[in-house]
């Protein structure tokens, strides 16, 4: 019998089944978790070694299989433990690109309980250095750029080790160097890890433009590692009634397009290793080589915001190139365009399975999902919850609301952080449930509908910019009186950045000098792409808060939102 998603999941999560659920107390509140392993990212690390010579990572000509990446992530381990002295609760941080480095570090560091402190590999170094300081690791690993940008901008670290670097400055020690022997039947050191011990610290932007430390712990993790892999399990019901048969998740090699520093990089990470499951490699995003590698490495998934998804496809639409292996799409970051999903269907044919979901780095990557029928049915939604998720939409004094009720979108369950770190209390987190910031409504068959946000934030291509960050690295400048960011429509990447500016009278000042100032200070995704230069106060409400949805059209500058429409 065919089951749909809703009756496949109530199959596996009932009692006896393979992913049994039960009550947990956690932060003094109930929460619904999977009884079953792994409980933490060191369990699944351990897990490695079942799947032997199964190809585990592809990057470029070199490729591993999950006894390479064993070998070398407990060898790892060791080393950091010996040489470095790191034990549970010590911070690594890691700032590179998605080298398989990256893999090995990340993978240590949960094998000994230490903390993994992934940074943004976009950074400039002024805004790096800053989190540096703020997170205090015990060790830094860092690509040839990062290692650069250190040096530059004066960061500190008590140990610093370079990776694929060709040549080390003095006081950086050599990854490539402290490896030594590698060995397959190597132990992890011993170590005992809870799953409410803390696992990872992801930066991300809050609306006020400071970023915040989200602290993960294994049981947040462990408990988005077991609902993806949940969405994977094939299930029979026999349509005499006989048994249930659960099946093993078909061989998946995934093309991974996030960045690993990005929670949805990340979870793709050990979602897929734990899993005996491949992971293809990039340098950075490049549509036609991604094309190449589909046929080459048989790549079976792909998933990336709008952006990377059509521009896969409009590669895809000219080549010659064998895609059959390709079996699902995934849409995240942002919402799916309808255009978007007919292009797919288009240029890859019904076979290969459309899908999106909507979660971010506060509930550990996604906590809503939707694919093939269901997605077919509802193009506009993000999907129901996962199992372990509980979604609601609250009113501004914090009630839930009913079907089809406009409010904000809430989240609660053990995907969901307890909070940001050193700060003692925020208003994110209230009532048991994390306010998301996003407006959105539930219909009665609890598909998820995002309407838009709250927080003064605009998402390009999946990547979040607090429009206030850019509104002070803009108002830097002498000449600036104030300015202010905000988002225009873009048909790959949802939103890109734009930015009005007021000037001193008889300012000279140009466009591109503001850019070129702001893309010294910041990140070159935050640098807006057209920026309206006025020489009067900008519009504000009786409190003195800028009017951003109505900015553009009452200051006559249309061709800001719409550059199509410029004279």
């Amino acid at each position: 019998m065919v089951l749909d998603d809703k009756r496949r999941l109530e199959l596996l999560t009932a009692p006896g089944g393979a992913f049994p659920l039960r009550d947990r107390t956690v932060g003094g509140r109930t929460v619904t978790v999977f009884d079953r392993d792994p409980r933490t990212l060191r369990d699944a690390f351990l897990a490695l070694r079942r799947h032997g010579d199964a190809l585990a990572i592809g990057y470029r000509d070199e490729h591993y299989s999950h006894a390479d990446v064993w070998a070398r992530t407990a060898r790892l381990a060791h080393v950091l433990r010996d040489e470095f002295g790191i034990a549970k609760g010590d911070r690594v941080g890691i700032a590179m690109r998605n080298y398989p480095e990256f893999v090995f570090v990340f993978g240590a560091a949960q094998l000994l309980g230490a903390v993994a402190v992934p940074f943004n590999a976009w950074l400039k170094g002024p805004e790096l250095a800053e989190l540096v300081a703020e997170a205090k690791p015990t060790v830094l690993f860092a690509d040839r750029e990062r290692i650069q940008l250190t040096r530059d901008a004066g960061i500190a670290a008590p140990q610093l080790i370079g990776v694929r670097c060709a040549e080390l400055p003095d006081g950086v020690t050599d990854y490539a160097e402290l490896l030594g022997e590698l060995s397959p039947e190597l132990d992890a050191p011993e170590t005992a890890v809870t799953p409410d011990d803390v696992a990872t610290i992801l930066f991300t932007s809050g609306t006020t433009g400071r970023p915040k430390a989200a602290v993960h712990t294994h049981l947040n993790h462990s408990a988005s590692l077991l609902n993806k892999l949940i969405r994977a399990v094939p299930v029979t019901e026999p349509d005499d009634g006989g048994p249930v048969v659960v099946s093993p998740p078909p061989r998946s090699c995934k093309l991974v397009t996030f960045p690993f520093f990005h929670i949805a990089g990340l979870n793709t990470l050990y979602n897929t290793l734990y899993a005996g499951q491949s992971l293809i490699l990039m340098y950075k995003w490049d549509a036609s080589e991604a094309v190449r590698l589909i046929e080459a490495e048989r790549v079976t998934e792909l998933s990336g915001p709008p952006y990377i998804v059509q521009t896969f496809l409009s590669a895809a639409r000219d080549t010659g190139r064998d895609l059959s292996s390709l079996r699902a799409l995934g849409m995240g970051g942002a919402a799916a365009p309808a255009h978007v999903i007919e292009q797919a269907r288009a240029v890859l044919g019904e076979a290969v399975i459309p899908r999106t979901g909507y979660g971010m780095t506060e509930t550990t990557s996604g906590v809503v999902a939707i694919s093939a029928a269901d997605f077919a049915r509802r193009p506009a939604s993000v999907g129901r919850a996962l199992p372990t998720a509980e979604i609601a939409i609250l009113d501004r004094e914090g009630k839930v609301l009913g079907a089809d009720s406009e409010g904000e979108v809430a989240v609660r369950g053990p995907q969901v952080i307890q909070g940001y770190e050193g700060a003692e209390s925020d208003e994110s987190f209230s009532g048991g449930w994390f306010r998301t910031g996003d407006l959105g409504r539930i219909d009665a068959d609890g598909f998820v509908f995002l309407v838009g946000r709250i927080k003064d934030i605009v998402i390009r291509g999946g990547e979040n910019i607090s429009c206030s960050e850019v509104e002070v690295a803009l108002g830097s400048h002498p000449q600036v009186h104030e300015a202010a960011a905000l988002g225009a429509p873009h048909p790959a990447l949802g939103e890109e950045l734009v930015a009005i500016v007021h000037l001193a009278d008889g300012s000279t000042v140009s466009a591109e000098d503001l850019r070129d100032h702001t893309a010294a200070r910041l990140a070159p995704f935050k640098v807006p792409a057209r920026i309206a230069i006025i020489h009067r106060p900008l519009p504000r409400t009786a409190s003195g808060k800028v009017v951003k949805r109505e900015l553009a059209g009452e200051l006559n500058l249309g061709w800001l939102l719409d550059p199509a429409t410029a004279s």
